[in-house]
């Protein structure tokens, strides 16, 4: 079974204007959800300078894939690559 491409929900999050905010503050879905996790994977790539979000799925646990790179997103409020 194939995973969800989550890359739409990324996008909206890089897109995302957070205007001072934290990116948890300005999350449009439940953070713990899939939706939630890559919207913050996609704010946090724009924060950090990274281009934008492609091939975005869920991995285990609090865990996004963002192509080859995996996200850690066990506390919405620090995500952490760890891979």
């Amino acid at each position: 079974m194939a995973s969800q491409d989550l890359t739409p929900e990324a996008l909206e999050g890089f897109a995302a204007q957070l205007d001072g905010k934290h990116a948890y503050e300005a999350c449009p879905h439940y953070t713990s959800s899939p939706a939630g996790m890559a919207w913050l994977v996609g704010a946090w790539l724009q924060k950090t300078g990274c281009p934008a979000p492609r091939d975005v799925r869920m991995s285990r646990g609090y865990t996004v894939r963002v192509g080859d790179m995996r996200v850690s997103v066990a506390d919405a409020a620090a995500l952490v690559r760890i891979q």
